[in-house]
Parts: structure tokens; sequence; C-alpha cells
């Protein structure tokens, strides 16, 4: 009798250190998604139709954060245990925003230094306090096949957008038309028939990309966050859905990208030479 509450106690305290450490292991892995990815912020605070750009990026070697805040860039440090968060030291640059912008942008960086839970879910990265939601981020979805997309070369658009604080510009190009504005919201455009040898050429470059690698794709200077270069980025959209790079300096794309920047950079001069 002895010997088998003995051996019970075994089987339940090895028992008892496996869930620990399974816990552990889901702990250290929700650690590891959250430290190594860029999110597309859509919702802060109540505010769930987010009319400027947010991102915010979690640099797991040095723990530190950086992002874009809508109108200035900001930077920081967090630190995580469990599913608790703690952002410290944010700073942004100082540029003037208009109105609306600024204040979305006070908004978010309030609710950072206040955040202190998060959690992961399906792509979507929720940051809270002890009651209520404070900021939610999406990354990019993981791409479908191109052969499943319902038309997938009718629905299929680059955009290249670029902005300092004196200046913005932006590029559509889809294989009907060429979209270019000097306008931040968009209102005044100018449209373009394309050629078809340059949606040729832009088409094979996109086909050369692995769509899922780029919200992930590492600027290779950060000029941008000190007001040192403009804001650029640039994006692939099939349908209604999105794959946005991750912000880097104006003249200096990720690697994987640089053709197809170059291409649409070569499409725009020629524009401006009509």
């Amino acid at each position: 009798m002895k010997f088998l509450l003995s051996f019970l106690t075994l089987i339940l305290t090895f028992s008892s250190c496996d869930s620990s450490k399974k816990t552990i292991e889901s702990n250290l892995e929700m650690q590891k998604d959250i430290l190594s990815e860029t999110y597309n912020i859509t919702q802060v605070g109540s505010n769930d139709n987010i009319s400027t750009e947010i991102t915010l990026s979690f640099d797991q070697a040095t723990n530190k954060v950086t992002g874009f805040a809508g109108c200035n860039s900001f930077f920081g440090a967090y630190s995580i245990q469990d599913n608790t968060i703690k952002f410290s030291n944010i700073a942004a640059s100082k540029k003037f925003c208009p109105n609306e912008i600024g204040t979305i942008e006070n908004h978010f960086l309030k609710a950072l230094n206040t955040t202190t839970h998060y959690s992961i879910k399906d792509n979507t990265i929720t940051l809270s306090d002890n009651e209520s939601t404070l900021i939610k981020g999406a990354t990019q979805p993981v791409v479908p096949n191109k052969n499943d997309q319902v038309n997938y070369k009718t629905k299929l658009e680059v955009t290249y957008k670029t902005f300092s604080r004196t200046s913005f510009d932006f590029i559509l190009i889809s294989e009907s038309r060429i979209l270019t504005s000097k306008d931040k919201g968009l209102q005044n455009t100018i449209t373009n028939k394309t050629e078809s040898n340059d949606w040729k050429e832009i088409d094979a470059l996109i086909e050369a990309i692995d769509l899922n690698t780029i919200p992930k794709l590492k600027p290779p200077s950060t000029k941008h966050q000190y007001d040192g270069a403009a804001h650029t980025t640039l994006a692939i959209i099939i349908g209604d859905t999105e794959y946005m790079t991750p912000t880097f300096d104006q003249g200096n794309p990720p690697q994987a990208i640089k053709d197809l920047v170059n291409k649409v950079l070569s499409i725009k001069e020629k524009l401006a030479k009509q």
C-alpha cells in the first residue's frame, strides 16, 4: 500500500512538472511571437477606424520598441513577464502635426505608457490595462496561393508612399492605371494608363517575391526614425488584402524589394517627363 501511494505521488509530481514545463514553453513561444513582429495598429482606445498609419515594432535582441505614431517616429524599451508588458522611456520626434492626426498620436503614445498586459491571437496583438483594451494591431495574414486567388491578375496593385515633414508622394500601379498624388488625403490625384510592358515587368517582379516575408523585412537603415530620411513604404495589394513593408528610408529599400521599388520609381520618373 505504501509502495502504491509512493508510486502515485511520483506520477503526480512528474505530471505537475510536465504541465509547468509546457506552460513555460507556451509563454516563451508567445514572447517569441511578440518580440519579432511589426504590427499595423487598427484600434486605439474605442477608435477602431484609424485614419492614419501607425506601426509598432518589437526587437527581441535589444528589447527595444520602435514605430510610427501617425505623425512622429517613436522609440523606447519594453519588458515582459508571462502576459504582462511594460513600456518605458518612450520618446518621439517633434514634428508639427495636424490636429486630428496629432490627437490620435497622443492617445496612442499615452496608451503605450499605461499598458500592463498583452495577448496574441490570430496574428492580432491586444494591449490593455486592468480594465480595458487600449491598442490593437495586426500583422499581415498568410498569403493564399496565387492560383487560388479569384481574378488574381485583375485584382493586383502596388503602392509606393514616401513622406516627410514637408512632402508627400504616392503612386499606385495596377494593370489598367497609374494613380499619383502629392496630397496626403489623396483627394487630388492624376490618373494615367499603364503600359503593357511596364505591367508585365512589375508582375514578374512580384512573382519573384515571397509575399509572406514582406511585413517582416528589415530596413537596411533607419534614418527616418530621427528625420534623417523620408518615411517610405511599399505595399502589394491582392483584392482586399494588403501586404505592406515596415517603414524604410527613402532611397534605401530592403534588398528583397529593391528591383520592384526601382521599377516603380522609373515609371514615376517617366510620367513626370510627359
